[in-house]
């Protein structure tokens, strides 16, 4: 069906049938017949032109407003007829749409389009002039549920004014409910539906109405088709062998750099070059097929247009992963498209799966792998990095070493040919060495199939995403990046939030999350506590709970008695706690007891301690070590200063205990868990506690 927009008359059917509320109304086409129409549906009224060629009526003064009687009902349609004609002489006019002009009240916006890569989703927010002033608008992936559309209704900024603001009654949140409900159903039932604006619809005390709606029908498109249907098999990603096919001896050639990383794997490593007989003191090999023993993975670094050949020879070997390092497919579009069609029609023939083409490769830090050409290798440690960019791997792995970050997975997902995010989400879930995971996306080519699956995972273990593209200038280069069209952004974010993935603006923010979720798991609630040594950090600690939605709780009346036979007689007596300046190691362990002891009262504790001549930093570090021990409850460690708390920061990496440098970064990090936690209340497990310091295998 080609694109059209409904006009006004089609729309108010179509939104009637549905039982939303929209004003009563007529299309006239003669002077007389909008007089007794006026006349019938009562003054004052509204006459608006409906022409499909005609999208912005207003412009060519196609309406006209405050209509108080029949001699001006006649005059208003014989001005409208006579604008249109001198303004859009071209335009078809079906007639004029007669309709009461509705009273005053709150203006909403009710809106709906299909995404690339999710496919339908529903807005809603302030209406009228108001949408494009502020953007304060919410958004869903549909179907959704009515308590999901409270929610929407409740997280905008104007809620307020629906609430009732300023000694303004509030409005009929109910009403509008019910209007959003049936909307996002016949959107959803509907494939002709393709995008939709209701704007205003105006609430009332009692009631709503829509009073004026765009709706476009056509062919759907978009939603994202699924690649593969077949999970990979978990065993997949745990290789016994593997083989570089593309090998070299040169230094400025891939698959130098990919076989001299791949030098610490302890399996069986198979060089692959026709032209030599050995690499690196190992055999080398003329082709895959001459290999004497099995070979789980491949990585295949020669020049595109060799790539099918090559598969081929895999799939005869039996290899059961290629990882397509090489680039010059779907991402150059044309011919590189089709290539990289026949590379997977061949991997679908043998079963061979395929990570990439047009990636890094895959690094597995507790195996020893990294079959990259990153020349850099991270640490092992419990959070899943997987990638739309491979420049943005080997960034994040050269900060990482520094900062004693440790990974148990690190995926560059190039062009998803056969493997995608969700593969490698489902690997994640269950490999025992990780126990968070980042994402950093550009595009997902099924929206949908990501959502159900991340939204499973992130149920067992967190999940923290950096969408890029949020700018104009952004979605353009995540296209060409990708060799397709990124979705919008906003859309993303929205589906992330659904599925209970916490996203992040920045990769600093998501590896904060990720450390600090992997070591103490999900919060159970949002009552925090804070002790420092210092009482400016104490004030800015209050300031921050408060900007990042995290509830600074009172002391009970026993846990105070209990701090005051220990604490100097000039503490503060309250939370944020300021046990002053002169506080040791021994003060904060004794406190930590009493925490220890009354862990009904508090969720989350962040620990503040700052630089002093009477503090050793790493004593302090191993009481926040032995208060994480001994308690369920989520510890966020904020050590701050420079080169003399280094000792103390030592020991919390050593023992997988997140630190923020910044005070800030800590609220920020733990407003972000809690408001994805409030969208998914009781949906995430819980982690179990694990042995963190050295030795334990992380």
């Amino acid at each position: 069906m080609p694109e059209r927009m409904l006009t006004e008359s089609e729309g108010y059917r179509l939104l009637d049938s549905c039982g939303i509320p929209v004003p009563p109304h007529h299309l006239a086409t003669s002077a007389g017949d909008a007089r007794a129409a006026a006349g019938r549906i009562g003054y004052p009224v509204v006459m608006k032109i409906i022409s499909p060629e005609i999208i912005h009526k207003s412009d060519v003064g196609g309406v006209i407003t405050g209509i108080e009687g029949p001699d001006d009902a006649e005059e208003a349609f014989g001005a409208i007829m006579r604008n249109s004609a001198a303004r859009a002489p071209e335009a078809a006019v079906t007639g004029i749409i007669v309709e009461k002009q509705m009273p005053g009240g709150l203006e909403v916006l009710i809106g709906g389009k299909t995404d690339p890569s999710f496919g339908k989703v529903i807005t809603f927010g302030l209406g009228g002039k108001l949408v494009e002033l502020l953007e304060d608008v919410s958004i869903r992936v549909l179907p959704v549920t009515e308590d999901e559309i409270r929610e929407m209704i409740h997280e905008i900024e104007g809620y307020r004014l629906i609430r009732g603001y300023r000694g303004e009654p509030p409005k009929d949140e109910e009403a509008l409910v019910r209007i959003i409900a049936a909307m996002a159903r016949i959107f959803v039932e509907d494939p002709r539906i393709r995008e939709f604006d209701l704007n205003p619809v105006i609430v009332y005390e009692e009631g709503a109405s829509v009073v004026d709606a765009r709706i476009i029908v056509g062919d759907t498109a978009g939603g994202g088709a699924a690649r593969l249907s077949i999970r990979a098999p978990q065993d997949l990603f745990y290789p016994k062998s593997i083989a570089v096919i593309g090998a070299s001896a040169s230094p400025n050639k891939v698959g130098y750099s990919v076989l001299r990383n791949l030098l610490s794997f302890p399996g069986d490593l198979y060089p692959v070059n026709p032209a030599r007989a050995e690499l690196f003191g190992r055999k080398a090999y003329a082709s895959v097929k001459e290999i004497p023993g099995p070979v789980d993975w491949v990585v295949i670094a020669v020049p595109a247009r060799l790539v099918p050949g090559v598969m081929e020879e895999c799939g005869e070997k039996g290899v059961r992963l290629a990882i397509i390092v090489t680039a010059g497919f779907r991402e150059i579009g044309g011919d590189g498209a089709a290539l990289e069609e026949e590379v997977t029609t061949i991997a679908r023939r043998h079963s061979i799966r395929i990570i990439g083409p047009n990636c890094l490769g895959i690094m597995m830090p507790h195996q020893w792998i990294n079959a990259t050409f990153d020349p850099v290798s991270p640490r092992p440690g419990g959070v899943a990095f997987i990638s739309q960019s491979g420049a943005i791997i080997t960034t994040v792995v050269d900060w990482s070493l520094p900062e004693e970050f440790g990974f148990s997975a690190v995926v560059s997902v190039g062009n998803q040919a056969d493997l995608g995010f969700e593969h490698y989400l489902r690997f994640a879930e269950q490999d025992e060495k990780t126990r968070s995971v980042t994402l950093y996306v550009e595009e997902i080519l099924d929206g949908r199939g990501f959502a159900q699956i991340v939204r499973e995972v992130a149920g067992r273990k967190p999940v923290v995403a950096v969408k890029s593209g949020s700018s104009l200038k952004g979605k353009a280069a995540a296209s060409s990046h990708t060799g397709s069209l990124a979705g919008s952004y906003d859309v993303y974010v929205a589906a992330f939030k659904q599925a209970g993935v916490i996203p992040a603006r920045s990769l600093r923010d998501a590896f904060n999350l990720a450390e600090l979720l992997a070591s103490e798991g999900y919060p159970q609630g949002k009552r925090a506590i804070a002790i420092t040594s210092a009482g400016g950090f104490a004030v800015l600690s209050s300031d921050y709970a408060e900007t990042h939605g995290v509830d600074m709780v009172d002391l009970p009346d026993d846990v105070l008695r209990e701090l005051n036979a220990f604490l100097p007689p000039y503490w503060n007596h309250a939370n944020p706690m300021d046990i002053l300046g002169d506080a040791d190691a021994t003060r904060f362990a004794a406190l930590f007891d009493v925490l220890i002891r009354h862990q009904d009262f508090w969720d989350i504790a962040f620990v503040i301690a700052v630089p002093t001549t009477l503090v050793d930093p790493a004593h302090v570090a191993n009481e926040i070590v032995r208060f994480s021990r001994n308690t369920e409850k989520m510890v966020v460690g904020c050590m701050l200063g420079g080169d003399s708390i280094r000792s103390g920061l030592r020991i919390l990496r050593g023992c997988r205990i997140p630190n923020f440098s910044e005070l800030e970064d800590a609220f920020k990090a733990v407003g972000s868990i809690l408001e994805v936690r409030a969208t998914r209340q009781g949906k995430q497990s819980h982690l179990p506690r694990a042995d963190r310091c050295p030795g334990d295998g992380w």
